[in-house]
């Protein structure tokens, strides 16, 4: 006797039809069964997931000599779900068997979203056996969503491969659709595989979402190979290109020198690109060690960058240990930069450790802004942990007013 294996898994087909298939051990038999037979087996399963399943497996286990018959085979299902499911399922195999007889069957389909699907699966395979081919055949497409879907998925393979070659080839199309986006998608390929290569054509490109993206792409992936040299290209940049790049130098920069990235940072102008180059540091500082830029920010001369760069390190440093961010806290010196500081943590922490926020919330100078910033997260201890609450607003020198308006709040619904 034979145990089979069942697995589950999710195939998703084109209208959205989700199939919960089983990986089942395939009898001998029914391998050598004419495709009549074995078609019949999968109309008689009973319940529709298993029949879809079936119907999957099948085209899954088809001959190339049996394609065309079993394809014929699948516009005369009873269900549409059944035909769409046996027809879009051949196709894909056939696409693995013989991509360029999958493909001149496929666009030979209505414009569809079912189309559609089919040529994601066969369009890439076609390409990786035989790339010019594949490119000449997308192009006697009909024009509309399926050829502009064909003409991508044909660059996006060739890029891998040959990137000026794919550029070349698409930029001998003829403007518009799919050109256009036949070039976004090099350009993105190639700004990951070359950073460098690509920087020149980056800069002549005209403004845009798209241009600023790459520049993002090409500083942050050239400054993990050479910062220094990324920081010369930025720097030859206009304005405002050369701002976007520098500061995403400088967070590249950070992730393997954070100490030299956070100094470069602070010698650059305008001031609002020095912030905006600093708190980045900082952020990807923060992430590896706390402790280090938390010295360095606190031992700059620029109060606003202190401010804002210590509120950075807490977003990081507060999940991971908010008692020992407190302690770094309390021993900032008196003044804007730790009251901003006790602010900063208290919104950080309290829907999640009202007693510590509360604690530092306390410490805060102006007596009304204390009130505003205890209350709460105080309510919201008081509803967690009331004895240990109570007995912690019982030491302190709040007015009674104050105290018993706390105790007879309701914390709001925190989710």
């Amino acid at each position: 006797m034979r145990l089979t294996v069942i697995s589950p898994r999710v195939v998703s087909v084109g209208i959205s039809f989700i199939l919960v298939t089983t990986a089942c051990s395939a009898d001998t038999d029914d391998l050598q069964r004419s495709f009549a037979a074995r078609l019949s087996k999968a109309c008689a399963e009973k319940k529709i997931d298993d029949r879809l399943n079936a119907f999957a497996n099948l085209a899954k286990s088809l001959s190339s000599s049996e394609i065309p018959e079993a394809l014929n085979a699948s516009g005369n299902l009873k269900e549409l779900r059944e035909r769409v499911v046996f027809s879009e399922c051949i196709l894909k195999h056939w696409g693995e068997l013989d991509p360029a007889a999958a493909f001149a069957r496929t666009i030979q389909l209505p414009e569809s979203r079912s189309k559609v699907e089919c040529l994601r699966a066969i369009v890439p395979a076609f390409a990786r056996k035989d790339i010019r081919a594949a490119a000449n055949a997308v192009m006697k497409m009909e024009p509309g969503r399926a050829r502009n879907e064909a003409v991508q998925m044909t660059v996006e393979t060739w890029a891998k491969d040959d990137v000026k070659a794919a550029l070349k080839w698409v930029n001998g199309l003829p403007s518009g659709f799919p050109k256009d986006g036949a070039l976004h998608d090099i350009y993105f390929i190639w700004v990951h595989l070359d950073p460098v290569g690509i920087s020149s054509t980056v800069q002549n490109l005209p403004p845009g979402d798209t241009k600023n993206a790459l520049i993002i792409n090409v500083a942050g992936d050239w400054a993990v190979q050479d910062a220094a040299a990324a920081i010369k290209w930025a720097e030859a940049l206009p304005e405002p290109d050369k701002e976007l790049a520098l500061a995403n130098v400088v967070e590249s920069w950070a992730d393997t020198e954070p100490s030299s990235a956070a100094d470069f940072a602070l010698k650059l102008s305008p001031p609002e690109l020095r912030q905006q180059a600093v708190h980045r540091a900082l952020e990807r500082w923060a992430t590896q060690d706390p402790r280090q830029a938390w010295s360095w920010i606190t031992n700059i001369a620029d109060a606003g960058l202190q401010e804002d760069g210590i509120a950075r390190i807490l977003n990081v440093w507060v999940p991971v240990s908010p008692d020992m961010a407190a302690r770094w806290i309390e021993q900032l010196p008196a003044g804007p930069v730790r009251e901003s500081a006790i602010g900063n943590y208290v919104e950080d922490v309290r829907l999640w450790n009202p007693a510590a926020a509360v604690r530092l919330a306390e410490k805060t100078q102006d007596t009304a802004e204390r009130e505003r910033r205890v209350e709460p997260s105080f309510v919201l201890w008081l509803a967690w942990d009331p004895d240990s609450a109570r007995q912690w607003l019982k030491r302190t020198g709040f007015f009674e007013t104050v105290k018993n308006r706390w105790l007879s709040e309701k914390p709001e619904p925190v989710f």
